[in-house]
């Protein structure tokens, strides 16, 4: 329950509860996917700074490199998966792969006692909307 009500939180400080929809729910892992509609957006002068901002507002501090790795295997073992991905949490290629059909993308990855949640967001970068964010909670 912890974990929903934290993941529901930084969704709500994002404006992206409403509407939003889990992606997968299962014991140890939640992730939530949803459209930002936060007009402070735009003080920020990168999507990073935006985020890194949000998840310090719920009380998260930002992940470090081994915090990181840490994240990417209790993300593995609640999946009964092998880590893959030649990058950490496999979402620099992803990252390019969004910028190489014309989207700014970015993530940051924060911890809270033994919760850790990784935010992105992605958007076109003519349109600058929908701004779409996913939250994964472990």
């Amino acid at each position: 329950m912890h974990l929903k009500m934290t993941v529901g939180k930084i969704m709500q400080s994002l404006n992206a509860f409403k509407g939003s929809k889990p992606i997968c729910d299962i014991e140890g892992l939640l992730i939530v996917r949803g459209v930002c509609r936060d007009e402070n957006f735009e003080k920020y002068n990168s999507i990073k700074e935006y985020l890194e901002a949000k998840l310090k507002e719920n009380g998260f501090e930002i992940a470090d490199e081994d915090d990181i790795v840490l994240f990417v295997e209790r993300i593995n073992n609640v999946l009964k998966e092998t880590m893959a991905s030649p990058d950490m949490f496999g979402f620099e290629a992803l990252k390019k792969s969004f910028e190489s059909i014309g989207c700014e993308c970015d993530y940051v990855i924060g911890k809270k006692g033994n919760l850790m949640v990784g935010v992105s967001m992605w958007f076109d970068k003519n349109r600058k909307n929908p701004k779409f964010v996913e939250v994964v909670g472990c």
